[in-house]
C-alpha cells in the first residue's frame, strides 16, 4: 500500500493531528506535507515512508485496495478525542 495524498489527509483527520503534529511525529517539513497533502510535488520516498511509519505508531492500520478502493481503520485498543456514546450525559452535552 502506498500512502497517496488522500489517505494522508484522511489519517490526519481520523487522529486530529494537524501538520504541526505531523511535523512532530514524523520529522517532515510542513512544506513536504502540505504540498504532498494539497496533490502538489511528490515527496522523496523516505518523507512518505516517515508520514506512513508516523500514522501507524499512532494506531492507523492501512487497508490494501482489495477493489473497494483503500482505506484506514484504527488500531484496536486505541481510543479517540472525544467520549464514547455511553458515556454522553445532560451534563457534558455541548
Amino acid at each position: 500500500m502506498s500512502l497517496s495524498p488522500a489517505l494522508s489527509r484522511a489519517a490526519r483527520a481520523f487522529l486530529d493531528f494537524d501538520i504541526a503534529d505531523m511535523v512532530k511525529k514524523s520529522g517532515v517539513p510542513r512544506a513536504v506535507i502540505s504540498d504532498f497533502e494539497k496533490g502538489g510535488k511528490v515527496p522523496q520516498r523516505q518523507d512518505v515512508a516517515a508520514l506512513q511509519l508516523a500514522y501507524e505508531e499512532a494506531g492507523i492500520v492501512f487497508l490494501a485496495d482489495e477493489g473497494n478502493g483503500p482505506g484506514l481503520r484504527l488500531r484496536r485498543g486505541i481510543r479517540q478525542a472525544g467520549l464514547r456514546p455511553e458515556e454522553l450525559t445532560a451534563e457534558n452535552d455541548d
